[in-house]
């Protein structure tokens, strides 16, 4: 079917486009959103740009389509195959053989001299090759130990000091030498032996980088683009062909058979057979030899499926195949990945597809007892992920799918979850000191009998269980108005010793800076080293955004703060409070938000006697007027 006939039932109506045969049509800038082209062969098809929106892929043929900066919100390619056409894998295939190739004849041009020394004397022969071995053995150790950089950077030396050592016997020659004459007459025969013996070296440490960095690379394409099975060939070529060419040398310089066969035992079968070593955990993510990995990545992307720019916002990759994808400046915002295959060898781009652990996450949904500690993982999606005592301190979850998680016991110690959907998910026993919820935070149905307002540490193990262990467990609804309650309020934790006239300046300056203004509702001291101030914020800002720029904000201040700058009246009040909580373990000042003390727009305002009910005692304070910070 050809893409004016699609476009012309889209616009009579027609959606169904189920089987058809679409390969290569160009389907660039148009409108096809809600267009069903479940099991359709879309090989090499050119959507650029297009509105997919809704459309259905699910189980089609995508190979080397181009979506390049296309609309595909909420589109589902579930089963989906993506990668290469045959015939653009023949060609990488075909040119990772040619580096094959390359690398036989390197390592068999880097024999030369040593079978070249062979023929002279067996004996210079059998001590080049004794060098040799060794070299080759500190390389591998090197090389699968610390990585391929640094083998190279071991052969570049070895290979500097054997040529300069070369170099210097023809330096030192006692007369000058004559081109027309016989070159060697003008060394002696200790010095011919050097010489060629060091040559030999320096040739062969060159050929084993070489063909080891060669060999690698062609094994490690050929895995990307097509598999392990066609990579078992590409290594047997290469093999194959280093050995070939020995033997032609063998022909050509009357070189012993077995000059040849140690040879390759000591350079071409161990280099070979380390370097399938070195692909496989290449391809398995071991950060030594990531950057190959990278390479061959954006080699086997060539050509492939492209994302690239494209919105995939709340699209659906279940169980697709991902080889060769292109997905860099692509927007993954809730993106599901479940059961994907491949997407390790995907081209992510700055995506969090980068992120090797997140991605396992992502396909298995299985992320108990992870730690995942001040990552971004803004707009992931983990719908009826099984994160049990997972642990999400200081992370970005804004915008994620949490939607069914399993958040048992998870640490949600000041995580962003700013319009994160958290709606029937579980979360008894979790965590969350300081989390970011905010109005745009779905808690719909969530599952919680009781949660941890604060992350034990070493020297105080009391969590402060909400609903205390005395009260049992949340009962119908009691949690959602506990998320009312926090969300209609701040609190602002200081493990240490805090500074109360550093906590005013900071929220007079933020009512400065910012469309908000506090209600100072609470103060609360827990345990030895913690004080809590509670807020009531009136203003549509972030939560979790006023919450960090305070907290940096009063670590930039406190060691520039002078007390003597402030007027003692409604700022000394309030630090009075602030004291007698912090000199009385046990203070809890619950009603202040009933005694009218309000930060705003740079002041601080008390008018009024107030009569401050503190659990223990009552502090009465009597303050005439209105206070404003002098400028």
């Amino acid at each position: 079917m050809k893409a004016s006939e699609v476009l012309a039932r889209y616009a009579a109506g027609e959606r169904n486009f189920r089987g058809k045969n679409l390969r290569g049509q160009s389907f660039k800038g148009t409108n096809l959103s809600g267009a069903d082209f479940t099991g359709t062969n879309l090989s090499g098809a050119d959507f650029t740009g297009a509105n997919l929106s809704g459309a259905d892929f699910s189980g089609a043929e995508i190979r080397s389509t181009n979506f390049t900066g296309a609309n595909l919100l909420g589109a589902d390619f579930s089963g989906a195959k993506t990668g290469l056409q045959f015939q653009q894998t023949i060609k990488l295939v075909i040119i990772s053989w040619l580096l094959s190739g390359l690398s036989g004849l390197i390592s068999g041009l880097a024999s030369f001299w040593v079978l070249f020394i062979f023929r002279i004397n067996i004996i210079q022969g059998f001590i080049v090759d004794t060098i040799l071995f060794i070299f080759v053995t500190v390389f591998l150790f090197l090389t699968v130990v610390r990585g391929l950089l640094s083998g190279i950077i071991f052969g570049t030396v070895a290979f500097a000091l054997a040529g300069a050592f070369a170099f210097s016997k023809i330096l030192s020659a006692p007369k000058f030498i004559d081109i027309s004459q016989n070159f060697w007459n003008a060394f002696s025969n200790d010095e011919i032996l050097i010489f060629t013996v060091f040559g030999a070296i320096t040739a062969a440490i060159v050929g084993v980088i070489a063909f080891y960095v060669a060999i690698v690379l062609s094994i490690t394409f050929s895995t990307t683009v097509a598999g392990a099975n066609w990579a078992a060939i590409t290594w047997i070529v290469s093999v194959a062909l280093s050995v070939g060419i020995l033997r032609i040398f063998t022909v050509l310089f009357s070189v012993h058979l077995a000059a040849v066969i140690l040879t390759a035992i000591v350079v071409i079968v161990p280099v070979s057979l380390v370097s399938i070593l070195i692909s496989w955990s290449t391809l398995t993510g071991e950060e030594k030899h990531e950057w190959i990995r990278k390479i061959a990545i954006i080699y086997a992307a060539t050509g492939g499926t492209s994302f690239r720019s494209a919105d995939l916002t709340e699209a659906n990759f279940t169980r697709a195949k991902l080889r060769s994808t292109d997905l860099r400046e692509a927007t993954l915002t809730r993106t599901s990945w479940h059961q994907a295959k491949n997407l390790d060898l995907v081209r992510p781009g700055e995506t969090y597809l980068r992120n090797v652990s997140l991605r396992q996450l992502l396909i298995t949904g299985e992320g108990q007892n992870q730690n995942f500690n001040r990552q971004n993982l803004r707009g992931v999606n983990l719908q009826k992920a099984n994160l049990t005592n997972a642990s999400f301190i200081d992370t970005d979850l804004s915008q994620a799918n949490l939607k069914g998680a399993n958040l048992f016991e998870a640490k949600l110690v000041q995580t962003n979850l700013d319009q994160t959907n958290l709606s029937n998910a579980h979360l008894t026993g979790a965590y969350i000191e300081d989390w970011g919820i905010t109005r745009g935070t779905r808690l719909e149905e969530v599952e919680c009998k009781y949660v941890y307002l604060k992350l034990p540490t070493e020297g105080d193990r009391d969590p402060n269980r909400m609903p205390p262990s005395e009260q049992g467990e949340f009962g119908e609804n009691d949690f959602n108005i506990f998320i009312t309650s926090v969300l209609d309020t701040l609190d602002l934790y200081h493990r240490q010793n805090i500074n109360a006239g550093v906590a005013i300046t900071v929220l007079k300056g933020l009512t400065e800076d910012y469309p908000v203004q506090f209600e100072l509702v609470g103060l609360e001291k827990r345990g030895d080293d913690q004080f809590v101030i509670r807020l009531k914020v009136f203003g549509k800002i972030s939560h979790f955004k006023i919450q960090r720029e305070y907290y940096d904000r009063y670590e930039q201040t406190l060691p520039l703060y002078d007390p003597k700058k402030l007027i003692p009246n409604t700022d000394v009040a309030v630090e009075k409070i602030v004291k007698t909580v912090k000199e009385n373990p046990s203070t809890h000042i619950e009603n202040l938000h009933n005694q009218g003390i309000v930060i705003t727009g740079g002041k601080v305002d008390m008018s009024g006697e107030r009569n401050i009910e503190i659990k223990q005692g009552n502090y009465n304070e009597n303050i005439q007027g209105d206070y404003y910070e002098q400028k």
